[in-house]
């Protein structure tokens, strides 16, 4: 190709592209369209969501849900941000990020039929409804008192496993973490009571009846079926 050939050709997208840009740009200005750049993101995230319903012919595509339901979740927060210009938002909107996390993978569980994910969905899920608790209420230090989620948390997936699997091994190893959550409970009981916050002094014993009832579920889920009386010949 001859120089000025190039030339005209280099000259001639530049120019094309900045006409472009510069459209664009007084379009968005005069009609406040800008405030929609968050769609950017929003339609990243359902680019990556929308693979993982492919997962009915190809389970692995499930896996997508993992990363594009966080990132639907940040494009969704940003474009309500950027709408009601509310950017303090933030302040209590990042723990959704986490619960996205946890239903992405749910949904990668459910899609990819992969059990064992459900234990990464409880403790991340279990997790960002305490931050979630935390940033409405601004009760950071009721950690101290509710640690023993972790363990429930940890006990849920696993009880949601050995049911899928039909497994006894793990809903006994859900039962001990569960009861270990219980121990954890009824020791922070004592302690919420010399709490003064109202609801630290609720939340535990809910905790405690929530970690009962999980108990009583899997002693239920663990019996074995009563054999029939064989007639005497």
């Amino acid at each position: 190709m001859k120089p000025e050939k190039l030339f005209n050709l280099i000259a001639g997208v530049t120019l094309l592209a900045m006409g472009l840009i510069a459209l664009a740009g007084n379009t968005f200005l005069a009609t406040r369209a800008w405030k929609l750049w968050p769609m950017i993101i929003v339609l990243a995230g359902a680019g990556l969501t929308l693979p993982g319903f492919l997962s009915f012919t190809n389970r692995g595509f499930g896996a997508f849900f993992i990363p594009g339901i966080p990132v639907l979740t940040t494009g969704a927060i940003l474009l309500y941000a950027s709408m009601t210009n509310h950017w303090e938002v933030w302040a209590i909107a990042w723990t959704l990020e986490i619960l996205g996390l946890a239903v992405g993978f749910i949904m990668a569980a459910i899609f990819m039929r992969v059990p064992g994910l459900a234990i990464p969905a409880f403790i991340i899920g279990i997790n960002g409804l305490m931050f979630i608790f935390c940033a409405v209420t601004g009760l950071w230090q009721s950690w101290a008192i509710l640690w023993p989620i972790e363990f429930l948390a940890v006990g849920l997936g696993l009880l949601v496993v050995g049911i899928a699997n039909q497994s006894a091994g793990e809903k006994t190893a859900a039962s001990i973490l569960l009861t270990i959550a219980g121990g954890g409970f009824f020791i922070t009981a004592f302690l919420s009571v010399f709490n003064n916050n109202g609801i630290i002094r609720f939340a535990v014993p809910v905790m405690l009846l929530v970690t009962g009832g999980l108990l009583t579920v899997t002693y239920f889920l663990q019996r074995s079926p009563a054999t029939p009386p064989t007639a005497e010949q």
